[in-house]
């Protein structure tokens, strides 16, 4: 039987593995492997519109995926952790070994 302590760490999981459930979020993501981001610049590399990627920003900073700063005008966006990026990688790597596998089946 499950604690109720099991249950808040696997719901805390499941947020955390929001993250990684929406392309959009995916290639923001992506894009923190350059270091710190505007919104700007995450729509020119993203193709998104501005506020699909405000509205994912605002989703990752509740999540505390990424941290914002503020220099004059402008906000800076970073990740809190680059393990996230590993996370990422690790489930980009499954996801293509899946894939061809699937494909393999199918041919």
């Amino acid at each position: 039987m499950r604690t109720r302590r099991d249950q808040e760490i696997y719901q805390a999981h499941a947020e955390f593995c929001k993250t990684f459930s929406h392309p959009i979020r995916l290639a923001i993501l992506d894009s923190f492997r350059e270091g710190e981001k505007t919104v700007s610049s995450l729509v020119t590399e993203t193709g998104a519109t501005q506020s699909t990627v405000s509205q994912q920003l605002s989703l990752l900073r509740r999540l505390g995926i990424v941290h914002a700063k503020r220099e004059g005008r402008r906000v800076y966006y970073r990740l809190t952790d680059q393990r996230i990026l590993k996370a990422y990688d690790l489930v980009n790597e499954v996801v293509r070994e899946t894939r061809l596998g699937q494909a393999r089946i199918l041919a």
